[in-house]
């Protein structure tokens, strides 16, 4: 009786442990995305600052139209939705109506613009400081279109990274039986650092596609990206232990 009870209890604790895994996971994954975003907007702030003054946040936009083109004619086919595309496109409209405009950002972005123009001395005044920091305001609406953009492209690219692992695990375990029976020395200390590398090389396109401040075709990130993922699982799965 208590053999069962206490097996219960272990299924119960295993349970409980995934979940806490999984929440975990999420958290972390939420995180790296909030954090992207906020290095992509103080990035593109510390651009208007001090390189593209004239450009303002008309930098953002272009940008964002730039993006949005590599998505429209690079994504049309998916292996993980139907329609990439159309989808992509409903997002970047519910972000921006439930982000800008339910939350009447954009209304006061067009009131302080009028007032500046046509209000009395004290709203033009207080418009006049609103005119000072548009840029940097307007920035924020694009710099989070053009973030939605390319965490599309990401989400899109998942099929590439899960076909560069399963390549390179495949590749690193031939290697192994080949060093196995070949009588090959093993190498505990490149095993440990190319395990050490997966996790980041997992994590990087995210951080730098998504902060980059600039428009760059998301293949000159996500195929070298891509490849140094494999490269690093074909290694770690080739120099792991030859008898466990």
């Amino acid at each position: 009786m208590s053999s069962s009870v206490s097996a219960a209890e272990n299924v119960q604790n295993k349970r409980q442990g995934m979940l806490g895994k999984l929440i975990s996971l999420l958290i972390r994954i939420f995180m790296i995305l909030l954090f992207s975003l906020f290095l992509s907007v103080i990035f593109e702030w510390m651009g208007i600052y001090f390189f593209w003054n004239n450009e303002g946040w008309h930098h953002s936009e272009q940008m964002f139209k730039v993006e949005l083109g590599w998505l429209n004619d690079s994504f049309k086919q998916s292996l993980l939705m139907a329609e990439p595309v159309t989808t992509a496109h409903w997002l970047l409209d519910q972000a921006y109506t439930w982000g800008f405009e339910k939350t009447g950002f954009v209304e006061f972005t067009q009131k302080a613009r009028y007032n500046s123009m046509y209000g009395s001395d004290i709203s033009s005044t207080l418009s006049s400081i609103y005119i000072t920091i548009e840029d940097y305001l307007m920035a924020i609406i694009y710099v989070t279109l053009t973030f939605i953009v390319r965490l599309s492209v990401l989400i899109l690219s998942i099929p590439l990274f899960a076909l560069a692992s399963l390549t390179g695990i495949t590749e690193g375990l031939v290697r192994r039986d080949l060093r196995r029976f070949g009588a090959g020395r093993e190498s505990s200390f490149i095993y440990h650092r190319a395990k050490r590398y997966i996790p980041t090389l997992t994590v990087a396109p995210w951080l730098i596609y998504l902060s980059c401040p600039i428009s760059v075709n998301p293949l000159l990130i996500l195929m070298p990206c891509a490849f140094a993922l494999g490269l690093a699982i074909t290694i770690t799965a080739a120099t792991f232990k030859k008898y466990l």
